[in-house]
């Protein structure tokens, strides 16, 4: 969708026309699909100033997690990487894509140093504490 490829007639006529696949590139549309990829580029300009913003806000940060553990200080489950996006998104609202860079999961109780990647182009390191659960 979007692109512009060039086909025999034969296949553009019988085929990708005829079912809808494709349509004749005319001056008008071409300058439509310009249009819309200078927009498309505007707000990915805009997401990467929105993300050096916010990576730059979350840099520093901690986050504490209490989980069930035994005496040895191993948890009974883990922290994934996921957990500690959905503890990101409750207390931020940000608009960029981020993704928390965790190889495998916490599976003990200490502090880790956790790096999140913004829209793979910026970087912010964050605190996560994991504490026993007092049960």
């Amino acid at each position: 969708k979007g692109e512009i490829k060039e086909v025999s007639d034969g296949l553009a006529r019988n085929f990708l026309i005829r079912r809808g696949l494709a349509i004749k590139l005319t001056e008008s549309l071409q300058k439509h699909l310009q249009d819309i990829e200078k927009e498309k580029k505007k707000k990915y300009e805009r997401l990467l100033k929105f993300a050096e913003k916010e990576s730059k806000e979350l840099d520093g940060k901690t986050f504490e997690f209490y989980e069930r553990a035994n005496q040895d200080g191993s948890l009974y489950g883990s922290v994934r990487k996921e957990d500690i996006e959905a503890r990101i998104k409750s207390k931020f609202d940000f608009k960029s894509e981020f993704e928390v860079i965790l190889e495998n999961p916490i599976k003990s109780i200490g502090k880790y140093e956790v790096e999140v990647d913004f829209m793979k182009k910026f970087k912010a390191k964050i605190k996560v504490v994991v504490k026993p659960k007092n049960a």
